[in-house]
């Protein structure tokens, strides 16, 4: 089959979009010669710059609406793709792509949609009613959109960033100007998109405290609207370091391509860590790793504890019924995190 060009698109989230990476590059194991577009939102667009798989980025401002969409439809139209991958599959998508190509593509374009397994997680979530168990991550069915011109089983998962020479220079003068180059660091990312995902920023502290008590040295992520690492940092007598609200997207990953471990809520930093190829202990309280978002490398695992009412939510919102309010992140103990820390750093 002949392929000159492909679209994908995934508007949001940011660990969406990390997760999405394989896609380019197995489409274009597939098909070399094909020029890979990606449509995304100018919020995230930056996380997919310098990747050798795609050949542009198609920023969308959702803040322009309709016209801007209109605008972005009749542009792909006249484009000639010859597969798109939808790998969103939002309202926003799907009238896109029906303004662009027709529900089911026109002529010779081919559009191919993610399952979103909603009504199984929908009957985890309410019921508990587990049918996802043997589902693939959410990595893996981003490959799988690729099934028909490939083995799923023989496609690569395995994500994958690029920060640019810029971008590894100045992380690397944050890193020296700081007596941190050399040493044996530990990524905490203490906060999450929302507060029913985040354990205590007192066991992030008390964490902190004893990983430094056995010789790493401890560096706080997050994003400028988190409050956690500066309150570390306030109440640490021997100070980590509050890179929160200082770097790029591709300037964090970069950070923890320097890191033996990345500790962090359900949150983009695990997918962040992972990408560059450092372990991550991820805590799971209201929300579990059936819904595709659980940690993939070897030494990387999932912190969570069997509750019956787990998981009551899909991301974080909404408000805990449990009697004993957020028992599901109360009950990890930071021995927990600092057993399992101790067994992927060996220090």
């Amino acid at each position: 089959m002949q392929v000159n060009r492909v679209l994908v698109i995934r508007f949001s989230s940011l660990g969406d979009i990390i997760l999405l990476t394989p896609l380019f590059r197995e489409i274009k194991k597939i098909f070399p010669q094909a020029h890979i577009d990606f449509l995304t939102s100018t919020t995230f667009a930056s996380i997919c710059k310098n990747n050798p798989h795609i050949d542009q980025i198609i920023p969308f401002d959702r803040k322009q609406g309709k016209e801007a969409l209109n605008l972005i439809a009749r542009q792909f139209a006249s484009q000639q793709y010859d597969l798109v991958f939808d790998a969103h599959q939002s309202l926003r998508s799907r009238l896109l792509l029906k303004k662009s190509f027709g529900w089911f593509g026109s002529g010779k374009t081919q559009i191919f949609r993610i399952d979103k397994r909603s009504w199984q997680r929908n009957l985890l979530l309410l019921w508990k009613i587990n049918f996802l168990k043997d589902f693939p991550s959410q990595r893996e069915a981003y490959c799988q959109l690729l099934q028909k011109f490939a083995d799923p089983e023989q496609l690569d998962s395995s994500s994958e960033l690029f920060p640019s020479a810029a971008e590894r220079e100045r992380v690397h003068q944050i890193l020296e100007q700081n007596n941190l180059l050399g040493e044996t660091l530990v990524a905490i990312g203490p906060s999450a998109s929302f507060p029913g995902k985040c354990w205590s920023k007192d066991n992030f502290l008390e964490l902190t405290k004893q990983l430094q008590s056995q010789g790493a040295k401890v560096l706080l992520l997050g994003g400028p609207e988190d409050i956690e690492p500066a309150w570390i940092v306030d109440n640490c007598e021997q100070k980590p370091l509050d890179l929160s609200n200082e770097l790029s997207f591709l300037e964090s990953a970069e950070v923890l391509s320097y890191c033996k471990l990345a500790i962090s809520n359900d949150s983009a930093i695990v997918h962040f860590a992972e990408a560059m190829g450092t372990p991550a202990l991820s805590i799971f309280g209201p929300t579990v790793k059936e819904f595709g978002y659980g940690a993939f490398l070897e030494h990387s695992k999932v912190i969570e504890v069997n509750l019956p009412c787990r998981p009551c939510s899909r991301n974080g919102k909404g408000k805990c019924t449990n009697k004993i309010q957020r028992q599901c992140l109360r009950d990890i103990p930071v021995e927990r995190l600092m057993q399992a820390a101790m067994n992927v750093l060996k220090i």
